[in-house]
This record gives structure tokens, sequence and C-alpha cells, in this order.
């Protein structure tokens, strides 16, 4: 059985594929990534942000009585016109490529843990790219995205994912 990243005991963890051979929920890989990252300010914040591209309510329901190191997690739908500055998280998983491409490149100079699909949205600039196909891993964190956010990523992350760090330093 193709081995996946999943989540398991308040911590990511190498398991089996989730059922249907996909992995677990972006919303499952999203309340974990938060233990693992610091945004400036991070003290100040008292649920965290959750911006929703696609605007789905199964989305939505994905961090519904969900918490993080203490603090739950709120969602709102956004569009690509939709202020950004109070996002922790910009999920852009599932999200059509031109729209997401327009988010994240708004989100790119804040303090914002995008998350999104795939190799292509780590190459766009993307910070967390969850991959889909259990044979190729959990997900992919791009380093050159993480700096350029102004984020803290704690090492441990970065072991369970493939990293990325862009040629030139940039995305």
């Amino acid at each position: 059985m193709s081995a996946a990243l999943a989540i398991a005991g308040g911590a990511l963890a190498e398991t089996s594929a989730a059922p249907g051979g996909g992995l677990a929920s972006a919303g499952d890989y999203v309340v974990r990534f938060v233990q693992y990252v610091r945004w400036p300010a991070d003290e100040g914040i008292s649920a965290w942000q959750v911006c929703i591209a696609t605007g789905s309510p199964a989305k939505a329901s994905a961090y519904a009585e969900r918490t993080s190191r203490g603090r739950p997690f709120a969602t709102r739908a956004v569009s690509a016109s939709d202020p950004l500055a109070d996002c922790q998280i910009l999920d852009l998983t599932d999200t059509p490529p031109t729209e997401a491409k327009t988010l994240l490149q708004r989100a790119r100079p804040l303090a914002i843990l995008t998350v999104g699909d795939g190799e292509g949205f780590c190459s766009a600039g993307g910070i967390a790219c969850l991959r889909k196909q259990p044979e190729a891993g959990g997900f992919e964190i791009n380093l050159s995205a993480v700096q350029q956010a102004r984020l803290a990523v704690n090492p441990q992350l970065l072991m369970l994912g493939r990293r990325r760090v862009a040629a030139g330093g940039a995305p």
C-alpha cells in the first residue's frame, strides 16, 4: 500500500493513504501546520482566520470546532478582490487556477500561510503545496515564499514535507 503523509495523534505522521487513495483533507493539514508556523505578532491572534477562496460550506466545516495552540479557527469566503489583511491562512485548494493566481499574488507580501494544490502552486509562490497522489508524498514547503511572507516555520515541519528553494532565492 502506498504511504502518504496523514494527520495522526496531534502531529503530522507517515501513515497509509486516506480512504480512496488521497490525502487527508486540506483542513486537517492546515490545523496541524499552525502548530509549526509562527506569524509576526502571533501572540495577538485570538482566532486563526482561514480565508477560503471557493467559499464552499464543506471546506468551512473542515475548520469548525477545531483549535490549534489553544485558539479556534474562524473562516470566511474571499473572492479575488476581497481584502486579505486579516487572514492568517489562505486556503486555495480546489480553487480555479486564474482565481488562485490572483489571490496568491495579492497574498505574497502579507504574513499569510498560503495553502494550495500541487507543485505548480509552489512554483507560483505558494507556501504549503499539498499533493493529491499518495506516491508523491503529502506536501511541499516553499522556503522562499515562507521568507517573503515573514513567517517562521519549525524545522520539524520542513523535515516532514519536501523543501523547495526556488532558484535565485525567489519563488
